[in-house]
């Protein structure tokens, strides 16, 4: 990983950004193009996990932590 994909020891995915894009790493700011791309793909990102099935234990696990707070 070269020194540009990494700021503050935090390493960044490469991404394939739209040609209009005017992101910078390090510069700190977003255009309106920037941040309809990235609105848009965080919406797809989370759309998609909320069409994932909630896992079978986690009812039961929610269930049981509402249990012990009110038998306190």
């Amino acid at each position: 990983m070269d020194d540009d994909a990494e700021a503050d020891g935090i390493a960044f995915p490469e991404a394939e950004l739209p040609e209009a894009c005017e992101f910078v790493l390090g510069r700190g700011t977003l255009g309106p193009a920037d941040l309809s791309w990235l609105g848009q793909e965080l919406r797809g990102y989370y759309d998609s996990i909320l069409r994932e099935p909630v896992p079978e234990r986690l009812p039961a696990l929610l269930d049981q932590g509402l249990a012990r707070r009110t038998s306190l």
